[in-house]
């Protein structure tokens, strides 16, 4: 069975991080590990929040403790996104990074590494600053397969502002160069007024028109991250137009279904939906090929 570990956020409550992916994972026959990098009554969207954050030892601790038992190399996929803090994400690099330079060494089998850049939206950061420069050593390890920023994300990342496709063209190129990662997904990019979502592999760009829904909806980037990296296993491991098309089908299916539950149960047009129908748009996430 095709498996795969996840190192995300948790909370008790709603559907962000490992809570908005391990589900759909498994029922599109993933057998999914997830370690949780936080242990939270919900997501800040809610506007207060309890709980903690895990620390460098508990990370390296349950981490160590697979790799003692099981052995990390057995996962087909590593799936990395939210970290609270700089040392737990230096963490999460120096234990993966150590287990596929070995792999890579003994010609065993290597996971593919995909790393959702988690740092935040629409102009603003969500995490501490100390967390960029880690995700710019994590990318110039050359191990990363895949990476799934959103835009503001990846000008974070590559120091490089968008507003046409030029610019856009230009800096994928020299990220690409940059950090040698062959694939780059960037869940959105606003282009004069309208949103795409485009791919980068192999020095090929293919851009996608997104349907919009007028709603802003929590976990969508994680759960995005998790179609594309099932896709992307499928397709054996290559980024293809019609990958991004069945990602962006799916993930507006499962978004126009939370916003008509959230329309009903409010009795009016909802501007934000805080947490996304995941168990009720089960549906979406059947596999038919397998």
């Amino acid at each position: 069975m095709k498996s795969l570990l996840t190192i995300l956020s948790h909370v008790a409550h709603g559907y962000v991080g490992n809570r908005a992916i391990t589900f759909p994972l498994q029922y599109m026959g993933w057998d999914v590990d997830a370690i949780n990098t936080t242990n939270y009554s919900n997501h800040p969207g809610y506007g207060s929040l309890q709980g903690s954050a895990a620390t460098v030892e508990s990370t390296k601790d349950v981490l160590r403790g697979l790799n003692e038992v099981m052995g990390l190399s057995v996962f087909d996929l590593i799936l990395t996104g939210y970290c609270p803090n700089a040392d737990v994400l230096l963490a999460v690099k120096d234990e993966i990074t150590k287990v596929i330079q070995q792999n890579r060494q003994d010609n065993i089998s290597t996971p593919k590494w995909i790393v959702d850049p988690v740092l935040g939206d629409n102009g603003k950061l969500y995490v501490l600053d100390q967390l960029i420069p880690v995700y710019r050593d994590i990318l110039s390890t050359g191990l990363v397969s895949l990476i799934t920023p959103n835009q503001f994300e990846f000008e974070t990342l590559s120091g490089s502002k968008i507003t046409s496709w030029d610019d856009l063209v230009l800096a994928l190129r020299d990220f690409a160069d940059t950090y040698h990662v062959e694939n780059i997904v960037i869940s959105s990019v606003n282009v004069a007024g309208r949103l795409y979502c485009v791919a980068y592999s192999h020095g090929e760009l293919q851009k996608t028109a997104i349907n919009q829904i007028s709603c802003d909806f929590n976990g969508c980037g994680d759960l995005f991250t998790a179609l594309v990296a099932n896709d992307f296993y499928k397709s054996g491991y290559k980024i293809t137009e019609k990958l991004i098309e069945t990602v962006l089908d799916t993930l507006h299916n499962v978004l126009q279904l939370s916003y008509e539950i959230e329309s009903e149960k409010l009795a009016l047009k909802p501007k934000v939906v805080k947490d996304i129908r995941i168990v009720a748009a089960k549906q979406y996430f059947r596999d038919d090929s397998e």
